[in-house]
């Protein structure tokens, strides 16, 4: 066998056959932006009527925490820095194409004067700074039941893991 093929034999597929038979999804990264009482950045899109947390999908040569930090300096003009602190994922299906892994990376607490410096790209038109239970008003189902498990994992510490926004068990 080399790295590049497996070897020729009954049954067995070439490596270019085998990766292209293997399952397809989207990765997408999002920054999850809090401050001190757990209340949760979102941005508005101009291109849906939709509240996000700041992010968006990976770019071909983007590992997920390269799309987090890209995507936030992007979207509102955030420059992070230090490791990355992974808060967790959530794996979403749909009808009409592949899978989506969203993994979601813990900011630092936004200080006040933070916010302050928030510059939206032409992505978005408005941001803002609610308690979970403020922003359930604003969103859709799926992106409503996520919210507490965010929050959840950023007070406690223990891992996100989320299927369709639901908590795995």
């Amino acid at each position: 066998m080399t790295d590049t093929t497996l070897a020729a034999s009954p049954g067995r597929l070439s490596r270019a056959d085998w990766l292209a038979s293997l399952p397809r999804n989207t990765a997408c990264s999002a920054l999850v932006l809090h401050d001190a009482e757990y209340r949760l950045l979102l941005v508005h899109a101009t291109y849906e009527d939709s509240w996000q947390f700041v992010g968006g999908v990976r770019d071909a040569q983007d590992d997920p925490w390269t799309t987090a930090v890209r995507e936030a300096r992007e979207e509102i003009g955030y420059e992070l820095v230090g490791p990355p602190r992974l808060l967790g994922y959530d794996w979403v299906t749909f009808e009409d194409c592949e899978p989506a892994v969203q993994h979601f990376f813990r900011a630092p607490v936004l200080e006040p004067g933070r916010l302050d410096s928030i510059r939206l790209s032409e992505e978005h038109d408005d941001w803002r700074l609610l308690s979970v239970e403020e922003w359930t008003r604003h969103l859709g189902p799926h992106r409503a039941r996520r919210l507490r498990p965010v929050r959840d994992a950023l007070r406690t510490g223990r891992p996100l893991c989320l299927r369709d926004g639901y908590p795995v068990t």
